[in-house]
């Protein structure tokens, strides 16, 4: 959906659109699973448990902010469902 690959989504790079889309993958895998939070940083390469709940609620602050990101996360959620 990002034009990302797997290996970027769970690297170290910290530019900006593939930490956003990061950030977002963090948020739906959150919302989407029963995962707890450092369990959902593993499997993103590794990651503190803090870094998931910073991105969860960037991407929840953000979604009310910003039409962007609502219909980015509206879209993922809904591919996943439907796949």
């Amino acid at each position: 959906m990002f034009d990302f690959t797997i290996d970027e989504i769970r690297g170290q790079s910290r530019r900006r659109p593939l930490v956003t889309a990061r950030q977002i993958g963090m948020y739906v895998m959150r919302e989407m699973t029963d995962l707890s939070y450092p369990a959902i940083a593993r499997d993103f390469g590794g990651r503190d448990h803090t870094t998931v709940i910073h991105a969860v609620e960037k991407i929840s602050g953000l979604m009310k902010e910003r039409r962007q990101i609502y219909d980015q996360v509206t879209e993922l959620t809904q591919r996943i469902r439907n796949s």
